[in-house]
Parts: structure tokens; sequence; C-alpha cells
């Protein structure tokens, strides 16, 4: 049995930190991948091509894998997921295409032109699937490209509590001390000491003096979601950090 750590790298959910974990305790044994597309999805059959290829590979991270994680004869999978209160990520999505334009892309283009209001309002606008409960929908459907319907919550949650290493920015410490403690027996080189990387500050806050009071109304709507599938992830990081460091 082959067992392989899958790193759901949610965009700006901390993944750079947990890529630099990765990296740190795996070495050569770590891998991040990506297809040029900015939508592509690496798939099962995808991943497991290039796991065969690489057979000493133990840690992969991507933007583009999907949900749910493959069960696959031969292997076991071991995922790492991070949450982020949704108007913390919005904002720093904003901050993170104007430090970094991706010329092109409809997303960085709206925060290049836009005030942080004025970018909230268009993608409510023309692309509300990327903001409306955005990592309910990449948990419950394994992507974020259209509205979540009924029963996508619930299906975000069961995932959320099966995830083998769960985080949430604003538990870092906790979730780094759980994933590891919960991880480290099957992975004993996983050294989860680090300080986040290319993480702004948190600034939901700052969505609501830069929102029109009728486009904060809808955005706190849109991603009321996403904010208690959060709330229920922070109480599963402290139960998971208070048993790893009760004994």
């Amino acid at each position: 049995m082959r067992l392989v750590i899958l790193h759901y790298h949610f965009l700006k959910n901390a993944g750079m930190s947990l890529e630099s974990i990765l990296h740190r305790s795996f070495g050569s044994r770590f891998a991040s991948i990506d297809t040029p597309v900015r939508d592509g999805h690496i798939s099962a059959e995808a991943l497991l091509t290039y796991l065969r290829d690489n057979p000493l590979v133990e840690a992969v991270s991507s933007h583009q894998f999907r949900y749910p994680v493959p069960c696959v004869p031969g292997f076991l999978f071991f995922d790492v997921c991070f949450l982020r209160e949704p108007l913390d990520r919005i904002r720093s999505m904003y901050d993170y295409f104007r430090e970094k334009p991706a010329a092109g892309d409809a997303v960085s283009d709206f925060a290049n032109a836009l005030s942080p209001g004025g970018f909230v309002a268009k993608l409510i606008e023309e692309m509300p699937w990327y903001i409306h409960d955005a990592q309910v929908n990449l948990l419950a459907n394994g992507i974020a490209n259209d509205i979540p319907e009924p029963g996508d919550f619930d299906r975000a949650v069961a995932k959320m509590l099966r995830t083998s290493f769960l985080g949430v920015v604003d538990r870092f410490q906790e979730s780094l001390a759980a994933g590891e403690h919960f991880l480290q027996p099957v992975f004993p080189t996983l050294d989860c000491t680090a300080e986040m990387e290319n993480v702004s500050a948190a600034q939901a806050s700052s969505l609501k003096g830069a929102c029109e009071p009728a486009v904060y109304a809808e955005l706190t709507r849109i991603t009321a979601g996403d904010q208690r599938l959060v709330e229920l992830a922070r109480a599963e990081v402290d139960r998971r950090f208070k048993r790893a460091t009760s004994f």
C-alpha cells in the first residue's frame, strides 16, 4: 500500500505555507503540480499517472485537485485542506492580484481596475460563483463554478470533518500541531514547525467600509455558508488540537 499526502491548495488559504512545510519535510519526495490552464483540473487518472512515473513521491500539492479524495486500490491518500474566513479571503485575493497581476485573467483585471468595493460589486454582478460560498463548493462539488445548491453545505461539512489534516488560517498553529500529531506516525519526516508565508492580515472589516451598503449586504448573504463552514472547522480544529495536546 502506497501512502501519499494530497494538499488541496485553495487560493489564499495559507497554501504557500503548507507547500513550504511539505517541501522541507519531504524534499525531493514532494511535488507541486498544476496545468497551465487557470481553471484546469488534475484528474485522479492524471495524478495516478504522475505518481506511478515518480514512485518515490510521498506528498503532492496542487491548486487543481478536486474533491472527493481518490479511492484507488494500492494507494491510501491523506488530504490536507485549509479554510479561511470568507471575507478575509476575498480581500486577500484582491490584494494578491494587485501585487501579482495576471494578464487576461478576469478576476485579476477587476482587482487592478477597481477599488475593493468595486471589485466585490463586479464579482457579484458578473462572476458570483467565484465568491458565493466558494469553499463550500470546493469541498462539496470539487470546483467553484456555479451557485451552491441545497445539500451542498451538508456535503461540505461531512468532507471537512473527514479531512485528514484540517486547517483554518486563523487557527494556523493549532491546525499545524493537530495535523502533525495525527499524520506523523504515518509520515515520520513530517515537520510542521512554521510561520505563515504570503498571508495578508485579516481585513474582513475593511470590506464593510469599502462596499456600498447594498453590495455588502449581498456579500454577507452569499458568503454565509462559507462563514458557517469555517466556524464549524474552527471547532473541529480546536477539538483535534486539544486531543493532540492532551497526552
